[in-house]
């Protein structure tokens, strides 16, 4: 008896010891996606507006989500430049293509009739994002964060306990590709949420040049993705 003891006494040491490291690393790496998740918010607060004035310059067109291929005004001279990117055959020395640090897309509310907190919350919860870290949303699948938002304008977080009162000219969707299982399927469902949202609220959608979004962009970005450009 006392010698199935220590062994049972071992057999339990050993897998608390096992369950120290696992707890050990996926606590240096939460601390490293977090720290990570950071950076990338600060460097888009950066780049945001100050206020909604900022906003009233860029001349967004109202695009319609609902349709799956984009077939808004397309710069000619993109869509040469797209064309003769596709035809272009990689080489075996061609190195493979790195991916984008960060994607963004952007929602834009109607001039004077910003997105009203009620009604955004109730869109992004419907949707499927949470409100979490950096006091914005994500959308989560299988414990991995695919992507982020953030309001569109300074300091781009959003007040969860007022959002009664809280209005925002648009919001900002990113991800960060090096660091999904899946990049270009997390992209097609970040895509795929902006449309809906867009359509949802009534807002426009930009892509990460605060240009209207188009086909040609988005064809762009998954091609980066698969490692051809």
């Amino acid at each position: 008896m006392e010698s199935l003891d220590k062994t049972t006494l071992r057999i339990v040491l050993a897998v608390a010891g096992v369950l120290l490291l696992v707890g050990v690393f996926l606590w240096d790496y939460w601390k490293k996606r977090r720290r990570q998740l950071k950076d990338t918010f600060e460097t888009l607060d950066r780049a945001l507006p100050e206020n909604d004035f900022e906003l009233d310059e860029i001349d967004a067109v109202s695009l319609n989500p609902a349709e799956e291929n984009l077939t808004p005004d397309v710069d000619v001279a993109d869509a040469e430049q797209a064309k003769a990117e596709t035809a272009a055959e990689p080489t075996d020395e061609t190195p493979p293509a790195k991916l984008p640090e960060v994607i963004q897309l952007s929602i834009a509310a109607p001039k004077n009739q910003p997105f009203r907190g009620p009604e955004l919350l109730q869109a992004l919860t419907d949707l499927g994002l949470e409100y979490g870290e950096m006091e914005i949303f994500h959308y989560r699948r299988g414990g991995e964060t695919l992507f982020s938002l953030a309001s569109l304008v300074k300091p781009g977080t959003f007040p969860i306990e007022r959002m009664e009162e809280f209005h925002t000219p648009g919001v900002t969707l990113f991800m960060q590709p090096p660091l999904l299982k899946r990049p270009l399927e997390s992209f097609e469902i970040m895509v795929k949420t902006c449309h809906a949202l867009a359509q949802r609220l009534g807002g426009s959608e930009w892509d990460d040049r605060r240009q209207p979004l188009t086909a040609v962009r988005l064809a762009q970005w998954r091609r980066q993705l698969k490692g051809e450009a």
